[in-house]
């Protein structure tokens, strides 16, 4: 195994660990600042990473399937372990080519993200997740499915999706952050005020900090990688 992929595997079950500690949850969810952005960026997280290590797990998979099939020319491995991988590669290709063939759809991945960030973000609905623990939880698997779908999304769509998400982002933390700091009545019920401020702050710091450096480091990644490859 690769550095970087035991970094991914690392990080996938550190955050993993996290989300199924309900004493920290509860500590991070005292504060509408802390919910909307750290937590949920928790589970963004593992969604984004549950794609990557999927993919590394194929790759093994097939590595190890095509190691087999040379093995069994070569009649130096049991038929019973040569049988289980060749199993495991062909089912784990069938789901991930049902999963990629959704996007003949165009832009179904982009439109499951914006509507079940929507959705959750109403503040009626975001009031019940906090209160009943059943749409809690649902509401992180789906953020969980919004982390992949997003990811999906970016690797589908191209390089000009991916600025027009990032400005998009930039802009959507601008305007809700001003939003949030000038607010003088609750939003969402269950908070208050005061939360509500620290919220804004906590996406004007976000926005500032993809406008002055998320914005220009991908746009010079993106100029090097152009450069290296002409």
């Amino acid at each position: 195994m690769k550095v970087r992929d035991l970094i991914l595997v690392i990080l996938f079950v550190s955050l993993a660990t996290i989300s199924l500690q309900e004493q920290v949850l509860t500590e991070v969810e005292a504060d509408l600042g802390n919910h909307m952005i750290i937590e949920h960026l928790i589970f963004f997280s593992l969604g984004i990473l549950s794609i990557m290590i999927s993919e590394r797990f194929l790759k093994l998979l097939v590595s190890s399937d095509n190691n087999t099939k040379h093995q069994i020319m070569n009649k130096t491995s049991r038929n019973y372990d040569n049988h289980l991988i060749s199993k495991l590669v062909y089912y784990w290709k069938g789901i991930l080519k049902r999963i990629f063939l959704v996007n003949k759809y165009g832009f179904i991945w982009i439109i499951i993200t914006i509507v079940l960030i929507t959705i959750w973000h109403i503040p009626t609905i975001f009031d019940l997740a906090t209160l009943y623990a059943p749409v809690h939880i649902l509401q992180h698997v789906s953020f969980i499915l919004v982390g992949a779908c997003g990811f999906m999304a970016l690797r589908t769509l191209g390089e000009s999706f991916m600025l027009f998400a990032l400005f998009s982002l930039i802009g959507m933390m601008g305007l809700s952050g001003v939003m949030f700091t000038l607010v003088d009545s609750k939003i969402y019920y269950e908070y208050s005020v005061s939360s509500h401020i620290n919220a804004g702050n906590y996406m004007l710091i976000s926005y500032i900090v993809l406008l002055i450096i998320g914005l220009p480091a991908y746009l010079i990644h993106r100029t090097f990688l152009h450069l290296k490859a002409k």
